[in-house]
Formats: C-alpha cells, structure tokens, sequence
C-alpha cells in the first residue's frame, strides 16, 4: 500500500473540466491506451516544464492529492494511473495552454476547503508556506492517508 501524499497546484479553468467534472471519454476512440477502458475519468497532469519530472514518477496507485488554488485546498482525491502521454493527447483535447505528457487519473474525488494554513500544520510546514508541485516527505506523514482526508473534511464542515 502506498502512502504518498502529493500537493498539486492547480489552474482552476482546466480543473474544472477534467477533475471536479469527470470526463467522458466515449466519444474518443484515439484515446491512449492507459485510457482505452475507461468510459469516464478525472485526468490531471504535471506540467513538463516544472521540472518534476522525478516526483511524477514517484506516483501509484493510491496515493493521497491534495489540489490548491491559492491559499486554499479545494479538493482531495487519488492516483488512479499516471502514464505517459506522449503524443499530449489529453493536454491537446481538454486543457488550454498545458501541454503536458505526464498525465493521471484520479480516483475518489472529493471536493474540500481547507486553508492553506490548515493543511501545512498537518505537515510540519510554517502557516504561509506555498508548495509547487511536490511529493510530502515520509517523515511529515505521521498520519495514515485517511486520517489526513478526514482532517480536510472537518476543515470543510466547519467553515462552511
């Protein structure tokens, strides 16, 4: 069992459209093999230009996301397969200005808000911290990956 947790940028627009919404992917039978089966999914994606390169193939199945827009996480979910994409077929069919080859799906959507400030106390990190795209080191996961949804989902209830 993995116990990654990984906290992910996004650009709200293309997240709208590929993760909040899943996507039906019927009406593509180009669709890359990774993909072939599925007749709907969440797709994200690390932009291959944020040098990350390494930490997107740390991913599997499994693993904790935690999505943010500025200084608040607005969704969890979890790494359902990341592959290669590399004709950008994914970027060039859903998003706008994203090319990207290193894609993934996400399972077990959820939507929260939780202050950025909340969500870096969980990891040991000082209450203003921003991360890029990145992979929690194991030693700020002292919790089990459902502990730490169930944290952001008080978060959610309370503020809401």
């Amino acid at each position: 069992m993995s116990e990654n947790v990984f906290l992910v940028p996004i650009d709200p627009e293309n997240f709208d459209r590929t993760v909040r919404s899943p996507v039906d992917l019927t009406d593509y039978p180009d669709r890359p093999e990774p993909l072939a089966n599925l007749d709907e999914t969440r797709l994200w994606a690390v932009d291959d230009d944020s040098g990350n390169g390494s930490t997107f193939e740390k991913m599997a199945s499994g693993d904790l996301l935690l999505f943010y827009a500025d200084d608040e996480y607005v969704a969890t979910g979890r790494v359902g397969e990341a592959f290669a994409d590399e004709d950008r077929w994914v970027s060039g069919t859903f998003w706008t200005a994203f090319p990207t080859t290193r894609v993934y799906t996400v399972t077990d959507f959820g939507a929260v808000a939780a202050p950025k400030r909340a969500v870096n106390r969980i990891f040991d990190y000082s209450s203003s911290y921003t991360p890029g795209f990145m992979r929690v080191a194991d030693s700020r996961v002292t919790a089990d990956l459902s502990s730490i949804e169930s944290a952001l989902e008080h978060y959610t209830k309370r503020n809401a």
